[in-house]
């Protein structure tokens, strides 16, 4: 920074700017800026001038025209805006993900891609949404994301699709899709088209909106380093349970813990003729106190439809852990669910219970 400082410096510029405050979105944008261009390691000090230049036109342009600049795509920072949302794992989505700042109009609905990152688990695609109407709560692209270097193998199914909403005004609204890969290919590089055809409230799924929003772009996967768990060392067993942890993915975003989960339904129900449903959920917790969000893969889940045991293989996405943290506990929550009477909604047998925590080590 101090580089950049002294480039400010000796740039010949006569003009009187009066300073103003920049938001904390703004900054965060530019940040991004540098952060990206650091990573190019350019050495021409030409270049850096110019970006410099570049930079400072863009702070000025922001000052002199605000309402122009209040209505620009938030690049980069529409995954700050969750930090409150019990799914928020995206604190370093921002430096690494791949500007697309794309907008298609449909219907009167502006959709507006701006940023995307892969980092060979989960595509996770950040974009708004602005229409002179009233959309809903929820409202979300739905539509099929493909790419040719998955070939056939997503076709019908594989993978799942989660969504964080955030309401920006009447008619604005910010969206994070995450679409995981869940059983097929992850190459080390995509080249995706998302097609979408309808704009779905997801509070009211009558609340729908037709139009056609296609968009294309390219995302290379970051690095990554997978451990395997071989022998059951990291498991927990209870009456009719048992869960391990099968292997755990790290990539400079995200951490992903694999599970098994073993469950005898009717012994944990006791319950041989009317369905019952078991959904197993997770806390995770470091020995500093730390206490992570999680996005929840369940996979099938555990029925008394099912014949006898079956196993079920969720995950969880998280962030990277703390650097000084030597081992998680993680600690599985065992929900019982039966249907209403005359209704399709679901509701607790019982009250919530634990089982006994996994106390998994982290080898630094």
């Amino acid at each position: 920074m101090k580089k950049l400082y002294k480039q400010f410096n000796n740039l010949n510029i006569e003009t009187d700017i009066e300073p103003m405050e920049v938001s904390d979105l703004e900054m965060g944008r530019i940040k991004k800026s540098l952060m990206k261009g650091k990573k190019k390691r350019h050495t021409s000090r030409n270049l850096s001038v110019a970006a410099a230049l570049l930079i400072a036109s863009s702070i000025t342009f922001s000052f002199a025209f605000p309402t122009i600049a209040a209505n620009l795509p938030i690049m980069g920072d529409i995954f700050k805006l969750f930090n409150n949302d019990e799914e928020y794992v995206f604190e370093k989505y921002d430096t690494y993900s791949t500007d697309i700042g794309i907008t298609k109009e449909s219907n009167g609905i502006d959709l507006t891609v701006t940023d995307a990152v892969y980092d060979g688990e989960n595509i996770t695609i950040a974009y708004t949404i602005k229409s002179e109407h009233d959309l809903g709560d929820r409202p979300v692209l739905e539509g099929n994301l493909v790419a040719a270097e998955f070939g056939d193998k997503y076709e019908h199914g594989g993978y799942a699709e989660n969504y964080i909403v955030e309401k920006l005004s009447e008619n604005e609204y910010a969206v994070v899709y995450i679409h995981e890969l869940i059983k097929g290919p992850k190459p080390d590089e995509v080249h995706i088209t998302w097609q979408g055809d309808t704009i779905k409230d997801l509070k009211n799924v009558n609340n729908a909106f037709l139009g056609d929003w296609s968009f294309q772009f390219t995302l290379n996967a970051l690095e990554s380093e997978t451990k395997k768990f071989t022998g059951g060392s990291i498991i927990t067993e209870d009456e009719g349970i048992e869960i391990l942890v099968t292997k755990m993915t790290e990539t400079p975003i995200s951490t992903t813990l694999y599970f098994s989960e073993g469950v005898d339904i009717r012994l944990i129900a006791e319950e041989e003729e009317e369905l019952r449903l078991v959904q197993i959920e997770y806390t995770v917790l470091d020995n500093l106190g730390n206490k992570y969000n999680t996005i929840h893969y369940r996979d099938i889940g555990h029925s008394t439809d099912f014949p006898k045991t079956r196993h079920s293989y969720p995950r969880l996405t998280t962030t990277n852990f703390h650097e000084e943290a030597t081992f998680l506990t993680i600690t599985p929550i065992v929900n019982i669910y039966k249907k209403k009477e005359n209704d399709t909604l679901l509701e607790l047998v019982k009250e919530p219970y634990t089982i006994e925590p996994i106390h998994m080590p982290l080898n630094k």
